[in-house]
């Protein structure tokens, strides 16, 4: 149903004022005063009656670039709105409200003096939060030529505008993963990456088809391909997501978000050394992205745009998966919460090579035991367990020491 036009100070003016005329004629028996004060009644409503029949139409164009962006990084909206039919009045604001979650409303003046006058209009967001954002907040607002009406229309143009997890950068991470071929991990070059760790100096009689170019330009040194060795590192992330380890606050759950921040920074971290890097949450729901796959970073940080909680009693299912791995895998486990039974069913996804960490959030004073229990129950079986909050800074999680691991 179409939103009514509202009077203005005007229309009930002239509306107080006939009334008080044909009062006035009636009590005094005065039969030439009625005619005026039906005038001055009638008026706002033909007024009325023009301003539906006669009212502007719009055709709008709305873009954003970029269409994805990071939380509280800008972007620019543009709007192009075209008038297909003008406005007897000539005067018409628009305002595009985005919503609370990415900024303020924005007001501009459209050219409405005759059909096909455009208006084009830029502005900025910043998302406070990740999601699938949809602004359809265009709206008209017009008067009739006398000013008795403003009416206000909603213009439909949805326009998506999709905002992925904070990422923060993080210093790199030694692959010490075990290729599934069972040979010994080549070692680690200063330069992290697959193509890195897969090349040697030349030999003679080393084919020149197995020149490694890039690897080349950047020693200065003539460098092969090594073939005869895998370097196949993985990696899972699991993303804690039961409800009942994150409390909610003025409607937004402030421990989850870290953590799907966190899940961002290091997949991503995971993938530029080489990682094939998998994500999954309590409920077992997995998403695998190879760091030699055309848009890794997209593809990581697209799931997680997406990440929600879910009603998982525990951690068995996520587990579950991670136990059936085949090959050697580094771990990061980002938990809400930590107890012995949690603790027990991350024990049993790990082999004796398994690189494994946790980041934990802190828990309050009543829970401390329970979490005292769990983290010795990791500790035993060669996690490294570190406790975060809300507020820490990840790049010292993920790397305390200082230095890149």
């Amino acid at each position: 149903m179409l939103p009514l036009p509202q009077p203005t100070v005007r229309t009930l003016l002239f509306w107080v004022l006939g009334a008080l005329v044909l009062l006035l004629g009636i009590g005094l028996g005065n039969q030439d005063t009625v005619w005026p004060a039906l005038f001055l009644l009638a008026l706002p409503v033909v007024a009325l009656l023009a301003l539906l029949v006669l009212r502007p139409r719009f055709v709008l164009e709305r873009s954003v670039t970029p269409p994805v962006v990071g939380v509280r990084e800008p972007a620019t909206v543009q709007v192009l709105a075209t008038a297909v039919r003008p406005s007897p009045g000539g005067n018409v604001v628009a305002e595009d409200d985005p919503g609370s979650l990415l900024g303020g409303p924005h007001h501009a003046h459209l050219h409405a003096d005759h059909a096909g006058a455009r208006t084009e209009t830029t502005y900025s967001v910043r998302p406070r939060r990740r999601g699938r954002h949809t602004l359809d907040g265009f709206r008209i607002r017009f008067t009739d030529i006398l000013g008795f009406w403003v009416h206000t229309v909603r213009v439909a143009q949805p326009t998506e505008l999709v905002v992925t997890p904070a990422v923060v950068p993080l210093p790199p991470s030694r692959a010490a993963a075990y290729g599934v071929t069972g040979e010994t991990p080549i070692p680690q070059t200063a330069v992290s990456g697959p193509d890195d760790v897969l090349v040697r100096e030349y030999q003679a009689r080393d084919d020149v088809r197995r020149i490694h170019w890039p690897s080349t330009a950047r020693s200065g040194t003539l460098m092969v391909r090594r073939e005869e060795a895998a370097w196949d590192p993985t990696a899972w992330v699991l993303l804690d997501s039961r409800l009942g380890v994150h409390p909610a606050s003025r409607d937004e759950r402030v421990t989850f978000e870290w953590l799907v921040s966190a899940a961002a920074s290091i997949g991503l971290r995971l993938l530029s050394d080489g990682y094939t890097v998998t994500l999954i949450d309590a409920d077992g729901s997995r998403h695998e992205v190879s760091s030699d796959r055309v848009g890794a970073s997209a593809a990581w940080l697209d799931p997680l745009v997406d990440a929600t909680v879910s009603h998982a009693p525990d951690l068995h299912e996520a587990t579950v998966w991670m136990a059936q791995a085949h090959s050697e895998n580094r771990i990061v486990a980002l938990l809400g919460g930590l107890d012995r039974g949690t603790a027990d069913l991350l024990a049993a996804t790990t082999a004796s090579r398994h690189e494994r960490v946790a980041l934990v959030m802190a828990p309050d004073a009543d829970a401390r035991p329970g979490f005292e229990d769990g983290r010795t129950v990791l500790v035993d079986h060669g996690w490294e367990v570190r406790e975060v909050d809300a507020t820490s800074e990840l790049a010292h999680a993920w790397a305390p020491e200082g230095v890149a691991q």
